[in-house]
């Protein structure tokens, strides 16, 4: 049930990198970690943080940019932390159909999730799903907005084929939902470089491709 909207349009940015080996910008955490600490600094994380939670569609890329990264200075950073409601939510994901009594239940765990990984694109994209049966098209179209510049923020940071060139995610469950935007199915990982880098191997596709460079902060 769970797709991305984003796959064709990215997969094509993708090869456009991989042929040209475009000017990629990683994150760095010390001047992103100094750009939201600083003091008197217009606006303030919280403040960018309440934009994004109301689905504020003017946010900028590079202010997307400072909430993605710079979610890992919050309190609230807690990558490897299990849900309680992604077994309940999975449950109904992986049903043939949906049901439309079904609807609140996952508008409501996906929700639950939200609260503590804001970021994590697999639960904005069953709400785009939900709210769209439902006829909530401008939400839906919010949160499509809002999961298009996830995808594209981590885009900017590499291409994913290299160590040099690696995508720069805050959590691992970022790097299959790459994979799965790209359009590529996983067959497998690997951390290479002491746990600096994540090696994701996709399966056999027209590109020649075989496998996806990751790296999670490591401040």
């Amino acid at each position: 049930m769970v797709r991305y909207i984003l796959s064709t349009l990215l997969i094509c940015c993708f090869l456009s990198g991989y042929a040209q080996k475009n000017n990629f910008t990683p994150p760095n955490y010390k001047k992103i970690h100094k750009e939201i600490n600083k003091p008197g600094s217009k606006p303030t994380y919280q403040q960018l943080f309440k934009r994004y939670n109301d689905n504020d569609t003017t946010l900028s890329p590079e202010e997307y940019r400072l909430l993605y990264f710079g979610f890992t200075f919050q309190p609230e950073y807690e990558p490897d932390a299990k849900e309680p409601f992604v077994d309940s939510l999975m449950a109904i994901l992986r049903l043939e159909q949906i049901k439309p009594e079904q609807y609140d239940k996952v508008v409501k765990y996906s929700k639950k999730i939200l609260q503590k990984n804001p970021f994590d694109m697999r639960y904005l994209d069953p709400l785009i799903y939900v709210y769209r049966m439902q006829g909530n098209n401008q939400l839906a179209s919010k949160l499509e907005f809002k999961l298009g510049r996830i995808i594209e923020i981590i885009f900017t940071t590499g291409d994913g084929l290299t160590e040099k060139t690696a995508f720069h995610v805050i959590s691992a469950t970022h790097e299959t939902d790459m994979l799965r935007a790209l359009g590529f199915g996983f067959v497998g990982m690997q951390s290479i470089k002491n746990n600096q880098f994540d090696y994701l191997k996709v399966e056999e596709n027209a590109y020649g491709i075989e496998g996806i460079y990751f790296k999670k902060p490591t401040q």
